[in-house]
């Protein structure tokens, strides 16, 4: 994951990094489901095989990657993100780069036929203008024909001035929320954390922003920046986007 301000890498950083695995229902399931997503849409490498990963985190997108014969270059700014995805990599040729991802510098010329951009990293950008910044830096490092897939949630439907309350995550232990209140442009999120110790319930919250793009603005920046749109789709509330470089 990926942050515009310093509150937001505190938020992984303190909160959700030592949940993230337990909320997002383990590592082997997001595993398999990201294996499954990546061969469905005849990912191999093919051009020498460099693809990076942009928001890594943990290695959900990364490590099935790496087992697909890439050479992975994950970028994320959250270190302990990044120790848990060096952890569950092992010798994979996967190498691990703690960066916003909009340092540029840091990930650029790499020559990579494939970048991903998943998770909801997206919508961490702090406006329009850093999306369609990155985005024509992706299309400025793929190899001629290489692609880029993103993922994000839709957060454009949302209402104005509304407060949505989604119950992620619980167990015996732990209950895990997260509260959504959508301004005009950005929906402000509140993750909230419920654990029990010794028999008492004990609270944690944190608060950070998200940007707001529509899917049809999305596509409009990727098509801006030269790519041909291969697959769009919106289910369950997440846009997905396969876009290849013109040749």
């Amino acid at each position: 994951m990926n942050g515009s301000d310093p509150s937001t890498l505190g938020h992984y950083n303190t909160l959700l990094a030592h949940n993230y695995l337990w909320m997002a229902g383990g590592f082997e399931r997001n595993l398999a489901q990201n294996r499954t997503f990546f061969a469905a849409r005849s990912l191999t490498p093919t051009a020498g095989g460099i693809a990076i990963d942009l928001g890594a985190g943990c290695g959900f997108q990364s490590i099935p990657l790496a087992m697909a014969g890439y050479s992975v270059i994950a970028v994320d700014f959250c270190r302990p993100m990044l120790d848990i995805l060096a952890e569950q990599a092992g010798t994979l040729p996967i190498r691990p780069v703690q960066a916003d991802i909009r340092a540029f510098e840091k990930w650029a010329g790499a020559g990579p036929e494939l970048i991903t951009c998943m998770g909801d990293t997206l919508t961490h950008l702090p406006d329009g203008e850093a999306v369609q910044a990155l985005i024509q830096r992706c299309a400025a490092e793929l190899l001629p024909g290489g692609s880029l897939i993103i993922a994000c949630r839709d957060y454009s439907a949302g209402p104005e001035g509304g407060t949505v309350v989604i119950p992620v995550r619980s167990d015996n232990r732990k209950i895990f929320l997260c509260r959504l209140d959508y301004g005009p442009v950005r929906v402000t999120v509140t993750d909230i954390l419920y654990t029990q110790e010794s028999g008492t319930w004990e609270r944690v919250a944190s608060t950070y922003r998200k940007i707001r793009i529509a899917p049809g603005v999305l596509t409009g920046i990727l098509e801006d920046a030269g790519f041909q749109i291969l697959q769009h789709e919106i289910r369950e509330g997440i846009i997905t986007v396969t876009a290849q470089k013109h040749p």
